[in-house]
């Protein structure tokens, strides 16, 4: 009986001076914090882009960001400064810009499928062509990566791109 008692106060002992370890809950919680503050960052540039304002929008993006377009063969990362001459182009072609986001997700990482602070972003986009006057919603999807400073440092987009440059183009019927 003494043999027990004294295993038994040993282990109750050693469990009692453990320190709990950070579960995965807590940092599943702080990719989620991390998620928000980058979704608000996605969403403002989002906006900023849908007014024109591209400069506001480059406050947005990381220097070194890497932009992958949703065109053919639009597989070699483009910099922040040919992302945002891309951008202008659809502000030569296109009027009356709104991004109606639809949400924004969690990225997540590709191992463990838990947040890892990116953003995923579905938007309808609408506008009408400067040549044509045609009206278009256009479903969008992107996604985000953000460092620790909460700048954009990749976005791929998936959206047909060459059907709305094309019809925009169109000349009136």
């Amino acid at each position: 009986m003494k043999k027990t008692i004294l295993v038994m106060a040993t282990a109750i002992s050693l469990f009692a001076c453990n320190t709990p370890q950070a579960s995965s809950n807590d940092s599943d919680d702080a990719a989620m914090v991390t998620f928000k503050e980058n979704a608000k960052v996605v969403e403002s540039g989002l906006k900023a882009f849908a007014k024109n304002d591209l400069a506001e929008f480059a406050t947005y993006v990381s220097d070194t960001a890497k932009f992958y377009g949703p065109g053919f063969n639009d597989t070699v990362a483009l910099s922040k400064a040919d992302w945002i001459k891309r951008l202008e182009s659809f502000h030569t072609i296109l009027t009356d810009i709104k991004a109606n986001i639809v949400g924004s997700y969690p990225g997540v990482d590709t191992v463990t499928y838990k947040p890892d602070g990116g953003v995923r972003t579905y938007v309808i986009w609408e506008s009408v062509s400067k040549v044509n006057g045609h009206k278009y919603n256009n479903k969008f999807y992107s996604t985000f990566k953000l460092n620790a400073d909460h700048k954009i440092i990749e976005e791929n987009q998936f959206f047909d791109a060459t059907g709305i440059v094309a019809d925009a183009m169109a000349p009136k019927k």
